[in-house]
């Protein structure tokens, strides 16, 4: 009786495997919640929220991706997220506005748009 062989037909056939672990953000992820600069968990008070984030400390954010949200059902000016953000800009490698989960799929969506295709 003759040998098989077998042959690896997906190899022979130039797809590309990805391992999509590669594309998942590296470094640290951090959350700026606004829930704490509301008075009462209700209320963003614009000059008490301006002369809380003159006294925070920005360095903890130091070299993070950063997601900014608010955990408490309130409604908050768009101004004041964008007013964090500047804040942030100088300190975070990315800022974006929502939960960690949104962060993590907008930096995985940005590392594998990065993704380098060569057609053969």
């Amino acid at each position: 009786m003759a040998e098989e062989v077998f042959v690896n037909k997906v190899a022979e056939s130039g797809l590309i495997s990805i391992d999509l672990e590669e594309f998942y953000p590296k470094g640290t992820i951090k959350t700026f919640d606004l829930r704490g600069y509301l008075f009462m968990e209700l209320i963003l008070k614009e000059k008490d929220f301006r002369a809380a984030l003159q006294t925070t400390d920005w360095s903890v954010y130091q070299d993070a991706y950063v997601a900014i949200n608010c955990s408490v059902d309130a409604i908050i000016p768009m101004w004041a997220y964008m007013l964090v953000a500047s804040h942030l800009q100088p300190v975070a490698k990315d800022v974006v506005f929502g939960d960690e989960q949104k962060l993590i799929n907008s930096l995985f969506l940005k590392n594998l748009a990065h993704f380098d295709v060569v057609v053969m």
